[in-house]
């Protein structure tokens, strides 16, 4: 009698995706949205253009790991520790008002690997903090992780790169 091959690898992609682990691919596709967005103006401004806070990030519930600068400018966002390291780019962000408080959110891709990231940040007086969620898509799983971040306005002469 001939010996059947065991293919363990199809078996265990199976029984992930039959487990209801698995997330269709449109989901990594969706725009992140917010209500009453405040888009911005044909001119590429944003009413956050032109602050660059120094902030600390780490993962969520633990203390900061990574000091960084992130920056509103020409209507992007960008965290520079994020462009530095994966090359992540400045992308649109969109804000809307919330009593004295400015709420943001961007989504900026890593043109190197199926990774994205995700903040949700708030603007208040002279101080940023929110949290960003990071995740990479494989086609056999998911990683996504939490982290948080907080800074304050930087003095108006830190040279920044320009975006």
């Amino acid at each position: 009698m001939k010996a059947r091959k065991a293919y363990p690898l199809l078996a265990g992609a199976a029984l992930a995706v039959l487990g209801g682990g698995w997330l269709p691919f449109s989901d990594f596709q969706r725009p992140v949205q917010a209500e009453r967005v405040e888009a911005i103006d044909p001119g590429g401004f944003g009413i956050l253009d032109g602050m660059t806070f120094a902030s600390e990030l780490g993962p969520e519930g633990k203390p900061s790991d990574v000091k960084d600068t992130l920056v509103f400018a020409d209507g992007l966002f960008v965290s520079m520790e994020c462009e530095r390291r994966c090359n992540y780019p400045a992308r649109p962000y969109f804000v809307r008002q919330n009593g004295d408080k400015i709420e943001f959110v961007s989504e900026t891709r890593c043109p190197d690997k199926d990774a994205r990231i995700v903040w949700h940040g708030t603007v208040e007086d002279d101080t940023i903090s929110g949290t960003f969620t990071w995740t990479v898509a494989r086609w056999y799983w998911t990683i996504e992780k939490e982290f948080w971040f907080e800074g304050t306005l930087a003095e108006p002469d830190t040279p920044v790169a320009r975006l």
